[in-house]
This record gives structure tokens, sequence and C-alpha cells, in this order.
């Protein structure tokens, strides 16, 4: 005799719910897929420029220098950048870094062409797009939530970082290709048209479909930075996210100077099996950017269990001298920062409101990656060693996410919901912007 089917049970209740997808969203795509094509130019132009200073000076320094020179102003203009997003129409900016990025491209590509490159020229160039990249980063992140509804967002940030980790790996390959077989200035008139192709998506925009937004009040550009600042000391659930971030982002997150430490002093690795390490950290992040764009909006929990992932896999790579080894290890710490970081960016984005997002998003890109960080590592890399040092940066990721999990808890005693973001999409706002 057939039987009635069971009624739904505790199965059908614990359904994952469906994630809004941003790719439905006309604007977002033409944005995503303007950025599939300008973030590999970008790793092909960093690519370019390392292998152009060691060609010109044979000089570790020299390219430590054009490093420095680069992500300085990052330190020093983040926060600057994330007032001006808020403060002015955020598509309008982002046209002009994306045109000043493919004419600081343009300028390299004729040095390199006419052979009248010289090491200054690269000096100057590094620090200007530097300049641009601190304006443009707080812009860039900020600009996707007038792309998609709050709805879409989790979902939009993760498509982010999988552009962002798509061109991290396939970036400096196609570089290294384009150096190859057509020379250094080939690779960066190649980013310039990049740009280009980032300045057609932002034409294609339409911005009737943007979600508007508050603009900023008029006042003193480091007024409104103090202000984003005060709101994120007064607000518990975004402090608690830039607790954990400012560690992570200051001990763990700086991998271009660990991998390259890690390779020579533990793993004792081949310029090869070196390049099969950072194959791995990218996959690993690419994987989980991949696997978030199937999850809603982040808890604290899974920003919690992803900090502290992160930091017992990098005490755990300390252990190990095998390639085998340490690539799997690489390839988790690779996820963990990305669910890290991804999460985190999310959760941030939907408790800030949006006339304030450019400066609390700006907090992130002066977190991670730390300027500051490199130098506190190769310093303990060279008076305690570097396994310790990698050891010792694991032990304080792990340190900060107790120390923001405890303020989390202390908050929670107090009544504070870390849980449940502001309904943003319910403020009308004053002023919109084109």
């Amino acid at each position: 005799m057939n039987q009635m089917a069971p009624p739904p049970g505790p199965r059908t209740a614990r359904k994952r719910p469906r994630v809004s997808k941003a790719i439905t969203v006309r604007n977002f795509r033409i944005f995503f897929a303007g950025s599939v094509i300008s973030v590999p130019g970008t790793w092909m132009q960093m690519t370019a420029q390392a292998w152009l200073v060691l060609d010109l000076t044979g000089s570790p320094l020299s390219l430590a220098i054009v490093t420095s020179l680069q992500f300085l102003p990052v330190m020093l203009l983040s926060l600057i950048g994330g007032a001006l997003a808020d403060r002015f129409p955020r598509r309008r900016l982002m046209v002009i870094t994306q045109a000043l990025g493919a004419t600081q491209a343009i300028i390299l590509g004729l040095l390199c062409a006419t052979g009248t490159v010289n090491i200054w020229h690269i000096y100057v160039l590094a620090m200007t797009l530097g300049i641009i990249n601190a304006l443009d980063a707080p812009l860039r992140q900020a600009f996707v939530s007038e792309l998609v509804p709050t709805t879409h967002l989790p979902n939009a940030i993760a498509m982010g970082s999988l552009a962002q980790n798509l061109g991290r790996i396939i970036g400096p390959a196609i570089g290294g290709v384009v150096i190859a077989a057509f020379g250094v200035a080939t690779a960066y008139f190649l980013n310039a048209l990049t740009f280009c192709a980032m300045l057609a998506a932002l034409a294609l925009l339409r911005t009737s479909e943007l979600q508007p937004r508050r603009l900023a009040n008029k006042q003193r550009l480091l007024g409104q930075v103090r202000e984003g600042l005060s709101f994120a000391r007064r607000t518990p659930p975004v402090l608690f996210l830039l607790i954990a971030t400012a560690f992570i982002g200051l001990f763990g997150q700086n991998f271009t100077t660990m991998v390259p430490l890690i390779s020579t002093y533990l793993v004792h690795a081949s310029a090869a099996e070196f390049g099969i390490l950072n194959s791995c950290l990218g996959t690993g992040s690419f994987m989980a950017a991949a696997i978030m764009t199937t999850r809603g909006a982040p808890s604290s929990r899974r920003i919690l269990l992803a900090g502290v992932s992160f930091g017992l896999v990098l005490f755990s790579i300390s252990f190990s001298s095998s390639l085998v080894l340490s690539g799997l290890l690489f390839f988790m710490v690779g996820a963990a920062a990305v669910t890290f970081s991804a999460s985190m960016n999310t959760s941030l984005q939907l408790w800030a409101p949006p006339e304030m997002r450019g400066r609390l998003v700006s907090m992130i890109n002066l977190l991670i990656p730390s300027p500051i960080g490199p130098i506190l590592t190769g310093a303990a890399a060279s008076t305690l060693g570097v396994a310790a040092a990698v050891m010792l940066n694991g032990l304080l990721c792990c340190l900060g996410v107790g120390v923001a999990y405890l303020y989390l808890l202390h908050h929670r005693r107090r009544g504070t919901d870390f849980e449940h973001p502001v309904p943003v999409d319910d403020i009308i706002p004053a002023r919109s912007a084109p």
C-alpha cells in the first residue's frame, strides 16, 4: 500500500537560503566584465615593473624602493581617498582615476619603447600609481553598493574578490609571456588598454539604475576623515571587524615578504618551486572566492573561524620544509585569507550607512595589507629566524582574533546585536549621486 510522503522535517528547515545573484543586475554585469579585464593588466604591469627594475639596476634594493614608493601613498592617503569617495559621485571619480592609470602606463610604455627609461622615471611613476591606487581602491569597493540592491551586496563583493584573485593568477603569467615575446613596453601598453576597458564599462552603466545614496556633507576632508573614524569607534560591530582586521593585516597578510622567505629559508625551493608555492596560494584564494559567491551575508562566527584558521595554518607553515606539505598549507592559508577578508568587507559595508561606506572601506585598504607588516616580519626574521618569525605572526593573528572575540562578547552582554546590519535600503537619500 502506498504511503503518504512525510511532511518536511528539520532537513528542509536547514536548507541554505537562496543567494541573490549580483550578476543578474545589468550594471553589475558590465562593471564585473570591466574588472575581469582590468585586474590582470594591473598584475601584468607589476610583473613588468619588477623585471624592468632588475634589468636596469640588478639591485634588489632598487626593487624594494620601487615597491615602497608604490605602497607608501596607500598608507598616507587611503583615508583621504575614502572621504573623497563619500563626498563626490563615485562613478565620475573612477573615470578620473582610470584615465590617470592609463596615462601612467602609456608614459612608462613610451619610455621603454624609446629606450630612454631611467630608474628615477620608475620611482616617480611608481609613486604616481600608488597615489592613484590609494584614491581608486575605496572608490571601487564602495561603488559596488551603488550597482546592486543591498540584498545582492554579499554576492557582489564575493564576485569582486573572485575577479581580483583571477587577475592575480593569470596576470603575472600573461605578463611573463608578453615580456618574453614582445618586450616590456608592450606589457605597459596592454595594461593601458585594460584601463580603457574599465572606462568603457563605466560609460555603459545606466546612471538611472544606480542605487541612490546620500552624499557626505561638504566639510573639510580631514573633518570627514575624523567623522568616519569616530563612527567606527562608536559602532561596536564595525570596531569588532577592524580589530580583527588590524591583526590579520599587520601580522598575516604580507605574503609578498613571507612567501619568498619561507620558500628560500624553510623549503629551500628553486625558482620553479617558488612559482608553484605562489600558484598554490593563488589557487586557494580563487577557490575560496568562488565558494563565497554561493554564500549569503556573513556571520561574526564565520569571520572569527576564518581568522583563527588563517593564524593556525600560518603557524603550521613554520614547521614545514616539504614542498608538497607547504604547497597544501599555502592553499589553505590563501583560502582562509580570502574567506576572512571577503566576509569582513561584506559585513562592514552592510553595517555602514551608504554615505560613509567610502571612509569605512578605506580603513580596510589601510590595514590589509599593512605597509608596516613586511618591515616587522623582515626584522623578526633577521633577529629570530624565518621559522620563528612566521610562527610568531601566526600566533599574533590568533591573538588578535581572540581580542576581537572578547570585545564581541563584552558588547553582546550589553545587548549589542552583531548579526543584523542596519536596514540601509530604508534610508531615503537627501541628495542623490549621479
